[in-house]
């Protein structure tokens, strides 16, 4: 049965440009939806105030961040002497998980092309859920300045305190158990225990990153200009519509409203972020009925951009990630 399933999804995403405009349509049906919870008239005044020069910086801060999420990415999964993907085809695998092109999202693609260029299962799975983990350690602690800077505000309150306690408290409680825990017992605990050892290795490379910035600098520095962009491309998309807010509250928002990049969810988070980020951003305060649109132009610009790139990696990508076994090493 689970063999099946792979297989049909596979042949499904064989199709890259279907499954992108059937993304498209996914994020218009729930655009749709939120701009009726917000109520049509006033997204309509929204509408009117639309201004076609934020458009640059909107898809000028997509392309940027395309560029620094592809030197992160080369950097956590083929790191120093341990490159298994070509540059070339890291760049590609980037761009074809960014275009919603994987039912599994863009992660799964990023395991399969490792597998296919040598990596082991589990030094795939590692690599993978080390990258999700640096997303995560990027944003956050930005996340936390901006709560505390916003502490007291009157329209941001509810917002701001979940990120100024939680993210000290989950740091402090991670670096506080990993050296209770043992990865090597943990996989002798049948499959969940393999699944919460990878993450644990995951989490030990994290920490060596933050122990040594300069060594993973590229990593890092990747990571923090795709965060910035994306950021800023949201900024752009709610200035078209008029919406003002300052850089702290946008921050907060767009934090709160992504859990993970879209990248590494399922059609690139297609329907999740179009549901989630509105309500982020009228939660810090901002109007829902031009956080809709404005959200929906952010979401579009991504989509758009990142299908060229992606019919053109299809071929490459494809190859790679279906590349025989007799190439994987054995674990």
């Amino acid at each position: 049965m689970i063999e099946r399933l792979r297989s049909w999804v596979r042949r499904v995403e064989d199709g890259p440009l279907l499954l992108t405009l059937l993304a498209m349509m996914i994020a218009a049906a729930v655009s749709v939806l939120m701009a009726k919870a917000a109520g049509f008239h006033a997204v309509d005044r929204a509408l009117e105030h639309w201004q076609p020069l934020w458009l640059a910086p909107l898809l000028g801060a997509r392309a940027l961040s395309y560029g620094g999420y592809a030197a992160a990415h080369r950097a956590t999964l083929t790191p120093g002497s341990e490159r298994q993907v070509p540059t070339d085809a890291a760049l590609k695998t980037v761009a074809f998980g960014a275009a919603a092109t994987s039912l599994g999202g863009g992660f799964s693609i990023d395991h399969r092309a490792m597998r296919g260029a040598g990596a082991t299962s589990r030094q795939a799975t590692i690599r993978v859920l080390n990258l999700g983990a640096l997303e995560l350690a990027t944003l956050a602690p930005a996340a936390w300045i901006c709560a505390l800077t916003l502490l007291g505000s009157a329209r941001v309150q509810d917002a701001t305190v979940p990120w100024a306690v939680g993210v000290p408290t989950g740091f402090a409680l991670a670096l506080a158990a990993a050296p209770h825990l043992s990865a090597r017992s943990l996989m002798r605990k049948g499959r969940i225990g393999r699944a919460l050892a990878r993450a644990l290795e995951a989490l030990e490379l994290l920490i060596e990153q933050l122990r040594h910035p300069l060594r993973y600098r590229a990593a890092w520095a990747g990571m923090s200009v795709y965060w910035a962009a994306e950021i800023l491309s949201l900024w752009a998309a709610l200035r078209m519509f008029d919406v003002h807010a300052s850089a702290a509250v946008v921050v907060l928002a767009y934090a709160t409203g992504h859990v993970l990049t879209p990248r590494s969810l399922p059609l690139s988070g297609v329907g999740v972020t179009e549901l989630l980020l509105p309500l982020a951003l009228m939660w810090t305060g901002l109007p829902l009925a031009g956080a809709v649109p404005a959200v929906f132009a952010y979401r579009l610009g991504l989509l758009v951009l990142s299908i060229p790139p992606a019919i053109v990696a299809r071929e490459d990508v494809r190859r790679l990630i279906n590349a025989p076994a007799t190439r994987r090493v054995v674990s």
